[in-house]
Formats: C-alpha cells, structure tokens, sequence
C-alpha cells in the first residue's frame, strides 16, 4: 500500500494508517499521496495520539502541550537535589492549576495504543511503528504514569533499530527530561543536536538539563552559544536570567530579563518577564499571572465588554477550563460581534471531531447570551490567534 501525507498537516503516514501520528486526523481518501517532500511535526511540534481524542477536549489539550513548561524565577533557597524551585524547566505545569485534572485515559485509547504495541511487536524491525508507538506512549504517560515505563522500552527498541532517528532522538530526550533523568537526557540532546545542530530550542533544553544536572558554568554557556547564534532567542535570554540569578548575580540576571523582554511580542509574556524582574529585584512579585509559565496569558486578562450581552460571553468564556487559561484579550469590533485572542491554543491541530464538539458549545454560550439579554439578531465571535492575527475558527448564532 503506497504511503500518505496527512492532508490536515502533511505529516507522513504509515502505510495501513488510520490516524495521522502527528494531529491525529484520520487518515482516508483525504489524505494526499506521497509525492515530494512533505513536512512533518517534530515530537517537540504537536504529537499526538489520535486515539485519546475519544476522550475529549480536555485529554485532547494535555496531550498537544508540546514543551517542558518554560521557566520562571523562584524564591531564592538552597538548592536541593533535584534542582531548585524555579530552575529552568521547573516551573509549573503545562495546564492551569485550577484546570480540571485528567488523571485517567478512555479505555478505547488505551485499546488504540495496546493496538499499536501489537501492530510494533509484529513487525520488530519497523521504524516507523516503534517511532509512533513511542511517541504515542510518552504522550499517554503525560496524563497516566504507568505509561512511562512503556514509552521508555519503546523508546529503547527504536533507537535500537534506528540509532539516528532525530524525531526519535529529540522524544526520547523529551521523555527524559519530564522524568528528570537529566544526565540521560543530556546525552540524548547531544546525539539529537548532532544531526540537527541549528535546533536552538533543543540546545537550550540541553542547557536547562545541565543546570539541572548541577552544572550552571556549562549551562550558562550553552545558553550564551543559542543566544550568540540566535541574539532574537527569547527562551536562551530567559533561561540564562534564571541560572544567573540562582547563582547571585543579580545583575546579570536583570541584564538577561530586560533582553528578553525587549524580543517579547506579546503583553503577556513582557507581564510575566516583569514579575521575575520584579522578584529578583526584591519586590514581592504577586499578581495573578505569578507563576503562570512564561508565553501563557493570564487568566484574569482586563474586560472590554460594554454590554451585558458583551459580559456574559466573556464570563463564559473565561470560565472555560479550556480556552479560559488561553485568552489574551476579547475585542468587540461590534456590539455582537467579538474577536477572541489566544495564545497557544491548539485550534487547528483538533481533529474535525473534536473541534465541531468546541465551536458547537461556544455557538451555545452565544446563543444562551443573546436570549438572555435580547439579542434578537445575528451574532458572532472570531478565535484569532494572538501571534499572528490568523482567524482559527468562526461561530455564529
């Protein structure tokens, strides 16, 4: 059977594929044949399991969080074994602390991956099999511990077999890291950044493992080398604050903060570079974005609305365990119609499933508005995402 490209992101799919390994699309008459070069999702981009869309949005989100968490400043302490509160990559979890916690996966997921290490196990010299049963199971051990184990024997059977696999590389990397088996994650990097040297984002995660390893003089040079390759790497700026700072020189963390906040883009990011400026500083840095990672707008994001029916949508939409986190602003280009800015919000990698069940609850909040407050006419909200201005998805009433 002849290979496809998923016609959602052109990632490649295994012959006999049902779902794209990268967005999780399934695959049909849709997909596009091979031809040329397509380009695929990294494990770092958007892996994921189509077989946990079957669990919702909610599992849907944990599973497209697709970094270690960015890195905040911490209180200053000794530093324990594992690496101090507020070290790179030990900032706070890749969801909301009041996000609903999903601690279980739908029993057909787990029937999809089981199904995979079946499909893996028969064909034991399959690259592609073990690269996806790999990522799938690293994925999965995000929400249930008990996959890690598994993920890391998959891990270890596809490096086996293809020892320069970067994709494979750069997850098992990942996988280390989560689990904080930093000395294993380092060599990972490095054999990863051998085949894929110009991927800053991987160096600077090398980095954080060796701050985390308890070298910060290494640390602070792999970051100074990202930085002088890349002077617009705002995550190499940040990082290196953090590892100064944990050093004592407040100085050249302050230095590092103000760089990075001038290559920030949006307000969000420039108010959380400001409370660790703030915390190095000695000010007490409360506020409610306070440990929020870097990149990831507040959920308490000040309200334009004019209307009671511009009010009652926000609030839903705020309220929304989901979205809410995301929400950078809410315009109202019109007094029924409103724009949605998010940042990091994962609309187009959901399956068609997935992303009718979310705009078919956000026409609901419209119309539950609208009836409320006497809207008798149309009315209308854009998703946009706030980075480039791109209209993610449209609802109406």
């Amino acid at each position: 059977m002849q290979s496809l490209f998923c016609a959602q992101c052109g990632a490649k799919v295994a012959a006999g594929g049902k779902f794209c390994s990268a967005c999780g699309t399934p695959v049909g008459d849709g997909a596009a044949p091979a031809s040329g070069s397509g380009w695929r999702l990294t494990a770092t981009g958007a892996v994921v399991l189509g077989g946990l869309v079957i669990g919702g949005l909610a599992i849907w989100a944990v599973i497209l969080s697709p970094t270690p968490p960015i890195p905040r400043p911490g209180e200053r302490a000794e530093r324990p074994a594992q690496g101090p509160v507020g070290a790179p990559g030990d900032a706070a979890p890749a969801m909301p602390p009041d996000h609903p916690q999903v601690t279980e996966i739908p029993d057909e997921a787990k029937a999809f991956i089981a199904d995979l290490e079946t499909k893996a196990k028969e064909r034991p010299t399959d690259v592609e099999a073990w690269r996806r049963l790999a990522l799938v199971t690293s994925r999965a051990a995000q929400i249930d511990p008990s996959y890690g184990d598994r993920a890391l024997a998959a891990f270890g059977h596809a490096l086996e077999i293809a020892p320069k696999d970067p994709d494979v590389l750069r997850g098992a990397a990942n996988l280390r890291y989560d689990r904080k088996d930093y000395r294993e994650a380092i060599d990972l990097f490095q054999r990863y950044l051998a085949l894929r040297p110009d991927d800053n984002g991987a160096r600077t995660d090398l980095g954080t493992m060796y701050f985390q390893s308890g070298d910060s003089d290494r640390a602070i040079a792999i970051y100074k080398e990202v930085i002088a390759k890349d002077p617009s790497f705002l995550q190499a700026h940040y990082n290196l604050a953090i590892t100064y700072h944990r050093q004592g020189d407040e100085a050249a963390a302050l230095a590092s903060l103000e760089a990075a906040r001038k290559l920030a883009k949006e307000d969000s990011v420039r108010a959380q570079i400001d409370q660790a400026i703030a915390q190095v500083k000695g000010g007490d840095g409360g506020s409610a974005a306070a440990g929020a990672p870097a990149g990831q707008a507040p959920a308490a994001a000040a309200s334009t609305a004019a209307t009671p029916f511009q009010r009652q949508v926000e609030e839903a939409l705020r309220g929304h365990p989901i979205m809410g986190p995301k929400i950078v602003r809410i315009e109202w280009p019109g007094p029924v119609a409103g724009r949605v800015m998010l940042q990091n919000f994962p609309m187009v990698a959901m399956p068609p499933e997935v992303r009718d069940k979310f705009t078919t609850r956000l026409t609901d909040t419209l119309r539950t508005a609208a009836d409320a407050n006497g809207v008798s006419g149309p009315a209308r909200l854009e998703l946009a995402d706030v980075s480039t201005g791109t209209v993610m998805a449209t609802v109406e009433r």
